[in-house]
């Protein structure tokens, strides 16, 4: 890993890639900023647009705002948000269409969360689940795009997730601080001032600082567009 500047006085971590199809994304506490931090990262490396599809307390896009090393690159994002199992699922309906060849990275927090209520009318969550998995995968594969996806919780409900999931990302709380653990990924490791490490929004936008020169040449222009707001 190479060095920073003495400025930053930070290591540039190694994150891990995200290929096309579904990952999911796992953690030992809250995966929101990990999660984030990903999606910035391969925007950044990878260049084009991302899609982000929230729900419950993933609606709020400020943290995303705060670890984004170029607030520009916020303005290649576009924000959906459905508050209620059938907003989401609308939205997911329409991925296809929104998707295009611009379309670099789609993050699905909590993907299970709204399946999951009392306000389904007499429909059954886990189906509506499963059903809107089967888009989400079909929109990957056909596309050839990564899905990055975190569950509320991982149980029986969510088990569909798991299995539609072509790889498994675990953030792992550790004393040197969060580790990346893959199929073939595993992070080496964090340096940072006097050996402390931290998992606040402030470490996460330090790691993505850390990494500022290998996004260089990254083209970041683009609009806002919100969606799902009702």
């Amino acid at each position: 890993m190479a060095p920073t500047t003495d400025a930053q006085s930070l290591t540039i971590p190694e994150l891990p890639s995200v290929e096309a199809g579904i990952t999911l994304l796992e953690a030992d506490g809250d995966p929101r900023l990990p999660l984030q931090t990903l999606l910035v990262d391969h925007l950044l490396l990878a260049g084009g647009r991302g899609v982000w599809v929230g729900t419950g307390r993933y609606c709020s896009t400020d943290t995303l705002a705060q670890v984004a090393p170029d607030r520009r690159v916020l303005e290649r994002v576009d924000v959906a948000r459905g508050f209620t199992p059938y907003q989401h699922a609308a939205l997911l309906d329409g991925l296809a269409a929104h998707v295009d060849e611009e379309t670099a990275v789609i993050a699905l927090p909590e993907i299970d969360a709204q399946y999951r209520g009392d306000d389904l009318q007499g429909n059954d969550g886990r189906t509506m689940l499963v059903r809107a998995l089967a888009r989400v995968a079909a929109v990957a594969r056909e596309k050839e795009i990564p899905v990055l996806c975190t569950r509320s919780r991982a149980d029986e409900f969510s088990e569909p997730l798991a299995a539609a999931s072509s790889s498994t990302l675990t953030v792992r709380d550790t004393p040197m601080g969060p580790r990346f653990v893959g199929e073939v990924f595993e992070t080496l490791g964090y340096e940072l001032d006097g050996g402390w490490v931290q998992t606040t929004i402030a470490f996460w936008e330090r790691v993505l600082e850390a990494r500022q020169p290998l996004h260089d040449t990254a083209t970041i222009s683009g609009e806002v567009f919100a969606r799902g707001t009702v």
